[in-house]
């Protein structure tokens, strides 16, 4: 019976990674993967420049993007170098630079099982039945988890890369062979597609060696996998020089703390039921009372929210510690809380934003933890697992519930910065079904303003233009050639597309409202979804049915 249930989920998954995978055009981000790409087909490495034309999605930072040959180095390559073998294959299209990571979903989703199934094999006492099942669906049936692998960049690479190193934990562990190349390769596939998640990847090992100090330091097959890890990433940190990236986090311990609470914030509200772990430890009325307290800390802004999030992380590490390892076994349960312990240390100290995008790795993670509360609660029924599991994934009253009573109990003003601007929404989010926008989403077919914006001026003619927030989409769809900031202060393009939501510089502002005030530009209307940056994949910026109105594109007249 058990057997049809992971090729059904799979096959399910499949179908919502590849559906009107094409549509919308790419976004910003995604545009710079696709542009790095044809570099990489033109040139053979990914260059700062293509054709040209700066490729670059934070001007301020462009100078400290490539050494001193052109070459990009801002980060690691596999991504690019991907969508490069996906066009030389397919052709330079939405569908092709999206493939490689969709492909990498559909993978995970495949190892994830196999890895749920052999961490349940491996429990010796607290077997939960159907918890593997549950974890695939949780997992499958994620909004995050696809709107990020349908995505032309690094983080459908992240969550494979995760499972691809648990695996090899664990075979390391139980002294297979090649298990010590297994786990450096697998560190490797983190390192070249994007190397933060590479040094999450190495703390929640080596927080799990510590644990097991009188089992790793005497066995030779962790030396050699740690001097081979070393080896094989030394060439590539000396040329990416990933100490020294200006600009990658500007902020004090305060504000780090800060990323830390948005993230625990964030995967509350997409990533793990708080309304699961509630009634799971039900009977336990004094951790449901602390909890308590901590969510409420969480929801409110100060430093008293901060120490609540400090709170919260060490209880997962002292949970971490609590869990049973026998020798050469490895513990799924410790070392998914051990990730989620390493991610988030890592990232709140080093992201230059607490983006939910930089979490996709946690996903597989959380979906087995979760899983394994269903089969708790349920005492193993498979109907009542199944049904924990629709009720989980059909909405996020399981989800936002608990964070709501929490936000009834407390005030939180909102914080001027992005982190706190992020907690804000978190906080406004509604009881809604995300699985079923996006379903629908993805059958009536994505929707975007890049292609009727391209459109309009591959056909209205001109050679330039101008744009703050879209400019490598505009690349890659029109083919037109944009102004820089820099350039654009003594240049009249041809197109102007300013966002109506972002800004670069007040100088900037200036120069758009008065060239458009000036008479030389008349506005193109063209009816178009309404949306930010052609439509930001994290569930919590997403906007699944847009309003549509008139885009802010100009034309210059001719003289």
């Amino acid at each position: 019976m058990k057997r049809p249930v992971p090729l059904v989920l799979i096959a399910l998954g499949s179908v919502l990674l590849f559906w009107n995978l094409g549509r919308p055009a790419l976004w910003q981000d995604e545009a710079e993967t696709a542009l790095r790409a044809e570099s990489i087909l033109d040139t053979g490495l990914p260059r700062r420049t293509l054709r040209g034309v700066l490729v670059t999605t934070q001007h301020s930072l462009a100078a400290h993007e490539g050494n001193a040959e052109g070459i990009w180095t801002w980060n690691t390559w596999l991504p690019a170098y991907l969508v490069a073998a996906s066009f030389a294959i397919l052709g330079r299209t939405p569908f092709a630079a999206r493939l490689p990571f969709a492909l990498s979903g559909l993978l995970a989703l495949w190892l994830a099982w196999r890895l749920f199934s052999d961490g349940e094999d491996d429990e010796l006492a607290l077997r939960r039945p159907w918890s593997a099942e549950a974890a695939l669906a949780m997992l499958v049936l994620s909004p995050a988890f696809l709107l990020f692998c349908r995505q032309s960049r690094y983080y459908g690479l992240i969550p494979l890369g995760t499972v691809l190193v648990l695996h090899a934990w664990r075979r390391l562990l139980a002294k297979k062979p090649w298990g010590a190349w297994a786990l450096a390769l697998s560190l490797q596939f983190l390192l070249h597609a994007s190397f933060a998640f590479f040094a999450c990847a190495c703390l929640a090992l080596v927080l799990d060696a510590a644990l097991r100090l009188d089992e790793c330091p005497r066995a030779g097959r962790f030396w050699a996998a740690a001097v081979l890890t070393l080896a094989l990433a030394a060439p590539a940190a000396w040329y990416f020089r990933i100490w020294d990236r200006l600009g990658n986090h500007a902020y004090g311990f305060a504000e780090s703390l800060e990323f830390l609470k948005t993230s625990l914030l964030w995967l509350a509200a997409f990533a793990m039921p708080l309304a699961l772990v509630v009634a799971v430890y039900i009977r336990r009325w004094i951790l449901v009372l602390l909890g308590a307290v901590l969510l409420c800390g969480l929801v409110s802004e100060g430093p008293w929210s901060r120490l609540c999030a400090v709170a919260v992380w060490s209880s997962l590490l002292l949970a971490a510690a609590r869990e049973p390892a026998p020798y050469g076994v490895m513990s799924l349960r410790r070392m998914c809380l051990l990730s989620v312990v390493a991610t988030l240390a890592v990232l709140s100290f080093s992201a230059a934003e607490p983006y939910g995008r930089y979490l996709a790795g946690l996903l597989p993670v959380l979906a087995y933890l979760a899983a394994r509360g269903f089969s708790g609660l349920a005492r193993g029924s498979a109907p009542v697992v199944a049904g924990l599991v629709v009720l989980a994934a059909g909405g996020n009253l399981f989800f936002v519930g608990p964070l709501k009573a929490a936000q009834s109990l407390v005030s939180a003003e909102p914080a001027a910065s992005v982190s706190g601007m992020m907690r804000q929404r978190l906080r406004d989010l509604p009881p809604r079904s995300d699985l079923r926008a996006f379903v629908e989403e993805i059958f009536r077919g994505p929707e975007g303003y890049i292609e009727a914006a391209a459109a309009v001026m591959k056909a209205g003619g001109g050679k330039d233009f101008f744009s703050d927030a879209d400019d490598l989409s505009l690349i890659f769809a029109a083919g037109l050639r944009p102004l820089a900031p820099e350039e654009f202060k003594t240049r009249e393009p041809d197109w102007l597309m300013p966002s109506p939501w972002i800004r670069l510089t007040p100088e900037l502002d200036a120069r758009v409202s008065a060239l458009i005030a000036s008479g030389r530009y008349e506005q193109v209307i063209v009816d178009a979804p309404r949306l930010l940056w052609q439509n930001n994949p994290d569930p919590l910026f997403r906007d699944f049915s847009p309003r549509r109105g008139p885009l802010p594109l100009f034309r210059r007249l001719s003289p």
